[in-house]
């Protein structure tokens, strides 16, 4: 049949169901946000001019381009040229010194004297007896400070052109614009946008905030965790964990059985007898959970071989006590858990003992009834039962079997997949059966049994059922 091994498939479930934990948490982390938000910004339009513009960026496209040859033109200019040679001549220095300077002084004192009222009346009315005077004294002062080398630097710089240009620019927005560009000229800012400008393109690129951005945007794409993720997400397997809610589970992790969720009798023997009774042809009687074992989380129906009394049913006499050679158990969720249509699964190991072991489903009435897995005479049944038990040949059932030898021997998931339209039986996933025809309409609840139809050898006994797990789900609304 090529049904798949049962640890292969519980492995692969639990993968599953581990790695969509996993995902969700990723999905929700900071890193995946971050990528997210570099993907936006990296992969646009915007993004690759902004890359284009920075690479292809040149020094004569810059504000800094523009104040060095604003810099450059003042500088070259003609009357600054004059300003700074005459700035640090030693004339400027000579002519600065004259003037402040005792000779200076007294000349243009002298000068004013020379120039006045009085010095001409003075000179008239002394005559001929001039020269002996106090004022042709000044006069020969005068004249000597006149003469001197010193007096008439002074004054022909003073009239220079060059002074004129030096005074004019001395003071000048124009001065003050060249210094303050100068400044920024010559400023560790103003180097490294023209040490920027001077690099290859690339290099240019590798300083600004978009390679930044760009390589963590890469860095984070090689994550293992974000490949992880988007393989995932393209393979989209988590859509069957999605399509199924769970509606009933049992493990049997608490070594006794939920009285919760299981009775250990046939449901209408409780609501109408609060007893349990044999059907026609068991040669078991069900007792009421002595033959329940746990070991390890794994339920044992036992059935075996030793005396009993209980009720039996009789279509001629109704309930009738009756002696009986075997026991064995069963649990049922008739009282706690129904559900019409949706997945049941369970994991179980057969004997190969000649007992019969079945998971089944039935609703109140003896029909309809679900085989979802039954191992019996060393056959293995699926089948479904619908109908009118009232009616002559209204018993209808559509049943496949196969050799039960492999499947007492190990754990296998057995499972019916319920829709209005079809019943689909597994095994490890394997499909063994579909049916659509008689479809249950109700709602239907889940028993696993075992029990004996013919004489047991006692040295095949006891013989166990082992369930290990009960799952039952629901369509995801």
């Amino acid at each position: 049949m090529g049904i798949p091994a049962t640890a292969k498939i519980e492995s692969e479930e639990a993968g599953l169901v581990k790695d969509h934990k996993e995902f969700t948490a990723y999905a929700k982390s900071d890193e995946l946000a971050r990528f997210n938000e570099l993907d936006k910004i990296v992969n646009t339009s915007d993004f690759t001019g902004k890359v284009k513009a920075i690479k292809s960026q040149k020094f004569k496209d810059t504000e800094e381009y523009k104040k060095e040859r604003e810099y450059l033109s003042l500088k070259k200019s003609k009357d600054i040229k004059t300003y700074f040679k005459v700035k640090g001549s030693r004339e400027l220095e000579e002519y600065n010194r004259t003037d402040q300077s005792d000779d200076l002084a007294k000349y243009q004192k002298l000068a004013e004297y020379i120039n006045s009222r009085e010095f001409s009346d003075a000179k008239q009315s002394a005559g001929k007896e001039f020269k002996g005077t106090d004022a042709y004294q000044k006069e020969q002062e005068f004249m000597k400070l006149k003469n001197s080398a010193a007096i008439k630097k002074y004054f022909k710089f003073k009239s220079s052109s060059q002074l004129k240009t030096y005074n004019q620019v001395k003071d000048s927005d124009r001065l003050k614009r060249m210094e303050a560009l100068e400044e920024t000229i010559k400023s560790e800012d103003f180097k490294k946008v023209k040490d920027f400008m001077a690099l290859k393109p690339q290099a240019k690129y590798e300083q600004s905030k978009e390679f930044k951005l760009e390589k963590e945007y890469l860095e984070l794409k090689k994550s293992e965790k974000l490949i992880w993720y988007k393989k995932l997400l393209k393979k989209n397997d988590f859509q069957k964990l999605k399509e199924w809610e769970l509606a009933f589970e049992d493990d049997f992790i608490n070594g006794s059985l939920d009285t919760g969720k299981w009775m250990t009798n046939y449901y209408w023997g409780e609501k109408l007898l609060k007893d349990t009774y044999a059907l026609p042809g068991d040669k078991h009687f069900y007792t009421r959970g002595k033959n329940l074992e746990f070991t390890d989380s794994v339920l044992k129906i036992v059935t075996k071989s030793e005396k009993a009394s209980g009720k039996a049913w009789n279509p001629v006499v109704g309930f009738a006590n009756q002696e009986f050679n075997y026991t064995s158990g069963l649990i049922s969720t008739g009282k706690s858990f129904r559900q019409k249509y949706g997945k049941v699964r369970v994991k179980a190991r057969m004997s190969r003992a000649p007992v019969r072991q079945a998971i089944w489903m039935v609703g109140d009435k003896i029909l309809p009834h679900l085989d979802i897995a039954k191992i019996e005479k060393g056959k293995i049944f699926h089948g479904n039962f619908w109908g009118n038990v009232a009616e002559k040949g209204g018993v209808k059932k559509k049943v496949v079997k196969k050799g039960a030898g492999k499947f007492s021997s190990d754990y296998f998931i057995y499972s019916v997949e319920w829709s209005p339209e079809q019943i689909t039986w597994k095994i490890n996933e394997k499909v063994v059966l579909k049916q659509s025809q008689g479809i249950p309409q109700e709602p239907m609840y889940l028993v696993l049994s075992a029990g004996i139809t013919d004489i047991v050898p006692e040295h095949l006994l006891p013989s166990t059922m082992e369930v290990d797990w009960v799952r039952i789900y629901k369509k995801a609304e």
